[in-house]
């Protein structure tokens, strides 16, 4: 059975020079959003102890401002629910509360998993094709590049869209106010929060809104990393279930000795029961990140959905649109990648069942038996107990996000 070499390549001549696709390239984007926190989802191994200091600081700053915010803003919300004032502020704010504690979960979870974490990149560096001929045959590079696309126009939004609501109000003061001088400028801040003092009359205004400006890019930050980073996770595992399958249709068996079989039979099912036990543990360390994912989408549809259909003033309709637009490609790209992974599991079985085993040894045979049972039982992305993942998961949210906007309706409506 082919498996990754013992040794890196660095470059190879063959007419045109080669460098290898390491496994920390599918990782990148999800340590560039993580570091941007101050933190670190797996152990690296040049890490050092005054690096890992001022990480260290920087994270505790970063998350002790995002949770100052986000207990002004839920103060803001049951104050206006109780008083039963600016009830349209209070729901617009629900939908950036539900965002901030998600983001908050993930970094929370992720960072109590780093070992785990560790472990199953450890693991993936193990089975990671470094030869040029074992990586054309994993087809290590298409991988990327798809992995690659999707990353960037995922995170390309969530950034638009954060910076939309951030940078909004001082981009409304300098073209309306310093720029054109039409209007006196009223101060405001990107979300809706209480705090106890004025803070529209002062200094502390700047510091406010820079406050939430970096609240929002660190609970931004530590979403799209734990999303990335599963996705990540996902496509090399899909990467090597789909190398596995492969390699059974191209086995010919009963063409060589059947201790030749049976050791080729051998090695591919320890390769695929070591993809299994890593299914298992990529469930283990993002099964509450999926569940919040799943959970929040559905009350952020419903609570965006609902400001849209109550009218308002076209900018503020615009920033919701695009608040949607990136909370459905969040749960679409999720459920694409949930999906593959169910996909590349299961052509293990329709593998073992297509290739060539009429002339293998009858030992040969009854072994395939138990290969096919097991791969009927597929490796999925599983929201803990509670949800299996797959495109079959959109429409089911999209319903539970219905019934929510339609009981919002009819609140607001009494």
């Amino acid at each position: 059975m082919e498996g990754p070499g013992k040794t890196p390549s660095t470059v190879e001549k063959s007419g045109e020079k080669w460098e290898p696709i390491t496994l920390e390239r599918f990782l990148r984007y999800a340590n560039i959003f993580y570091l941007s926190i101050g933190m670190e989802a797996y152990d690296h191994q040049d890490s050092r102890k005054m690096r890992a200091l001022l990480l260290r600081c920087v994270f505790i700053a970063l998350i002790l401002n995002l949770n100052f915010v986000l207990f002004s803003e839920l103060i803001y919300v049951f104050l206006a629910i109780g008083k039963g004032t600016n009830f349209l502020e209070a729901t617009m704010n629900l939908s950036f509360i539900g965002f901030v504690i998600v983001g908050d979960l993930k970094v929370w979870h992720i960072w109590r998993k780093r070992d785990q974490i560790t472990h199953v990149v450890r693991e993936m560096e193990q089975l990671h094709p470094r030869a040029k001929h074992q990586q054309e045959a994993y087809e290590v590079a298409k991988h990327l590049s798809g992995y690659n696309r999707y990353s960037i126009f995922y995170f390309g939004m969530h950034l638009v869209l954060i910076w939309t609501y951030n940078l909004y109000w001082a981009i409304n003061y300098l073209v309306y106010d310093f720029w054109l001088g039409i209007r006196q400028f009223v101060r405001m801040l990107p979300y809706y929060c209480w705090v106890p003092w004025d803070w529209s009359t002062n200094s502390s205004y700047y510091l406010m809104y820079v406050s939430q400006n970096v609240a929002g890019q660190t609970c931004l930050s530590g979403q799209l990393a734990a999303d990335m980073l599963m996705c990540a996770l996902v496509t090399l595992l899909v990467m090597h279930f789909s190398r596995l399958g492969r390699r059974i249709e191209e086995h010919v068996a009963g063409l060589v000795s059947p201790q030749q079989d049976l050791a080729f039979l051998q090695a591919a099912v320890v390769y695929h029961q070591r993809l299994l036990q890593l299914c298992h543990n990529v469930n283990e360390i993002f099964g509450v990140s999926l569940l919040s994912n799943f959970v929040s989408s559905a009350f952020i549809i419903c609570f965006v959905g609902f400001q849209m259909t109550i009218g308002g003033q076209i900018d503020n309709l615009v920033m919701l649109v695009l608040f949607l637009f990136c909370a459905m490609v969040q749960v679409f790209m999720i459920a694409t990648y949930a999906q593959r992974l169910l996909d590349a599991s299961e052509h293990i079985g329709q593998a073992v069942y297509n290739h060539d085993w009429f002339q293998a040894d009858l030992r040969y045979r009854k072994m395939l038996i138990f290969i096919v049972r097991r791969s009927q039982q597929a490796s999925r992305l599983k929201a803990t107990i509670f949800l299996n993942v797959s495109m079959v998961t959109v429409s089911d949210l999209l319903q539970l996000s219905y019934k929510f906007f339609a009981l919002l309706r009819t609140m607001y409506v009494k």
